[in-house]
């Protein structure tokens, strides 16, 4: 089991939750991420350590 830590959301400051999964796919889509932050939807990459975590925005409301 692969756990992928807590981090901060850039857009609100809250805390995405920590995530266990089996497989941790490579996310370079928004879709692909397992955190995203429930309030601003974006979405946090899957990487392990908290330093590589790269975020990845929604695309703009019209």
């Amino acid at each position: 089991m692969i756990i992928l830590p807590k981090v901060r959301c850039p857009g609100c400051g809250k805390l995405m939750e920590a995530v266990k999964a089996q497989v941790v796919p490579p996310a370079n889509v928004l879709e692909d991420c397992l955190r995203r932050c429930k309030k601003c939807n974006i979405g946090a990459s899957n990487a392990k350590n908290p330093l590589k975590v790269k975020f990845i925005f929604p695309p703009p409301k019209p």
